[in-house]
């Protein structure tokens, strides 16, 4: 599943670097941003880092820590914990590089180093943008950019101006990181920087590729200029934004339908990683290339590489790469079973549960609802329409509270191949119709949609059993009308968030001797109102007025 991407609003991102994996921008500093007596043996350390030899790394930071705390030199103090600061940042650790990047500022600030308290700060900044403190983050970023001028530090203030751009890629503010990335480059251009030019047109090509829908060619013309600037540079860490340059490359030339241009890149890319990154790097790399196998149809060869990122990442203590590298093994699975190529339907929706349960507990709220909707549609595969619509109205609950139309309207296509599926013809051309407007007004191309508005207009003068001909007096989905006695429940109820444990227990475990179903407006009904009383779940009586519940099977 991709989502069509909106213009503005939160949404996931689901290969985008930046997000989740090795990511350079915390491993290094730019030339010339660092007090010239820091300089050489930070070089060292960062090298380290990019091939994630973290162990190494923190030795030897702790090591420049204790010799010169040693011989009281204050600024090589300062350099020592801005050195731990990036071991930290880079292995997620965030608390800890969040009071190392704090000592260093500390100790700059005590030493009177302009240039050194802009470093202090601007290494701050990225720390709090990895915690998810925009404003904090900002606020240091620009902090930084004013010593750095102050300093007369060019190179400082681009790089900056580089973090202020990423502070607001990440926040989907377009024009204002695009605006902020070509500040950067410029001041970049000035002080003769190749790597930090090229480090900018990644940032804009990332936000040309995940922002708008018709911006892959430049995306990808932006990807291939940094590659061939950055191929002519010889820093480790000019090596390594090559390969981030591929892996955008890539991402692009599949967004366009050109999948084994984007596949060549790819695997340009996991070989540069391999040789100028450790795991994380190689496997998210994997990715892009696993993404090409799928979408060329090679399921074998996807498959492969999804084991092969996840075998490298056995020993990671990134969980969410593991996730996201899950994500791949799971989509392989839906496509094998879409195509017939698989019998095991268990094995693809316990796939895709395992998928949903990693992003609940990383809090990942836009990941989860995504990945929620793609469960839903593996349920819906399996023949298992009725957990299959519960789910992808969990999902569209979540997009409509965020207003991404384009999420609301994939989640209502999978309800209404639900609806249709369960014999509610009429519900399911309403509930696609709706689908169709809303993906219209988001623009971009659907075939997949009329396709299936055409078939269920051939479905809709058809009749349903006489258990969904006895709920016409619910209406749509998204309206649901509430019988007076279960309107004002007050009970103890069921977190959303529990849902899909809540009903893998019931149905997929089998606690009961005959299978369990769960009628549509019920569902719904608790998905609309949480905190009420369920009254399907044993030893809980039905609200007041409600007819009551038959015994238990014998």
């Amino acid at each position: 599943l991709r989502l069509p991407v909106a213009r503005a609003g939160p949404r996931p991102q689901p290969m985008a670097p930046a997000a989740w994996g090795f990511d350079i921008n915390n491993a290094s500093d730019f030339q010339g941003t660092l007090p010239e007596s820091l300089a050489s043996w930070q070089g060292d350390v960062e090298k380290l880092l990019i091939l994630e030899k973290y162990e190494e790394a923190r030795s030897q930071a702790e090591g420049r820590l204790s010799s010169s705390q040693a011989s009281a030199d204050a600024i090589a103090v300062a350099g020592a914990f801005h050195a731990l600061a990036k071991v930290h940042s880079s292995q997620n650790r965030h608390d800890a590089a969040k009071q190392a990047a704090e000592d260093a500022l500390a100790k700059f600030r005590a030493a009177g180093d302009v240039k050194g308290i802009a470093v202090g700060l601007l290494t701050s900044a990225k720390v709090a943008l990895d915690m998810r403190d925009r404003r904090g983050a900002e606020d240091l970023a620009r902090e930084a950019a004013d010593k750095y001028l102050a300093a007369g530090c060019k190179a400082g203030e681009a790089a900056a101006h580089l973090v202020l751009a990423r502070i607001h890629q990440r926040e989907s503010e377009v024009e204002e990181a695009l605006e902020m990335a070509d500040k950067a480059k410029s001041l970049f251009e000035k002080c003769g920087d190749k790597e930090g030019q090229a480090a900018a047109l990644l940032v804009k090509g990332n936000v040309f590729l995940w922002n708008y829908r018709d911006a892959q060619d430049e995306a990808c013309k932006l990807g291939r200029e940094a590659s061939q600037m950055l191929r002519k540079l010889d820093r480790p860490s000019c090596h390594h934004r090559e390969g981030d340059a591929l892996f955008l490359v890539a991402s692009a030339a599949f967004a366009l339908g050109k999948h084994r241009e984007g596949v060549k890149a790819a695997r340009e890319a996991v070989d540069l990683h391999g040789e100028w990154g450790g795991v994380r790097a190689k496997a998210s790399s994997m990715r892009a290339v696993a993404m090409g196998n799928v979408q060329m149809g090679n399921l074998a060869d996807a498959e492969e590489d999804a084991a092969q990122a996840m075998a490298l990442l056995k020993e990671s203590s990134d969980e969410v790469l593991k996730a996201e590298a899950m994500v791949l093994q799971a989509l392989v699975l839906r496509q094998k079973a879409s195509k017939g190529d698989t019998e095991d339907l268990d094995e693809m929706v316990a796939k895709h549960r395992d998928v949903l349960d990693r992003f609940l507990k990383l809090e990942d709220e836009n990941a989860a609802a995504l990945h929620r909707l793609e469960l839903a549609q593996a349920l819906q595969l399996a023949g298992d329409a009725s957990v299959a619509l519960t789910e992808a109205t969990i999902a569209c609950e979540f997009f409509k509270s965020q207003d991404i139309q384009a999420g609301q309207g994939m989640c209502m296509m999978t309800i209404a191949m639900c609806q249709s599926a369960l014999g509610e013809a009429t519900s399911a051309l309403e509930t696609a119709t709706k689908a169709a407007a809303l993906l219209d007004s988001c623009g971009g191309n659907y075939p997949e949609c009329a396709e299936l508005l055409a078939f269920l207009k051939k479905q809709s003068g058809a009749r349903g059993g006489q258990k969904w001909a006895l709920q016409k007096d619910w209406g749509s989905y998204d309206t649901p009308v509430l019988k007076p006695a279960v309107e004002s429940s007050d009970g103890a109820g069921v977190k959303r968030s529990m849902y899909s444990d809540m009903i893998k227990a019931r149905i997929h475990q089998g606690d009961t001797p005959d299978p369990i179903s769960f009628d549509s407006p019920m569902l719904l009904y608790m998905d609309k109102f949480l905190g009420i009383q369920m009254p399907f779940i044993r030893d809980v009586p039905p609200p007041p007025g409600a007819p009551a519940a038959p015994p238990p099977p014998p």
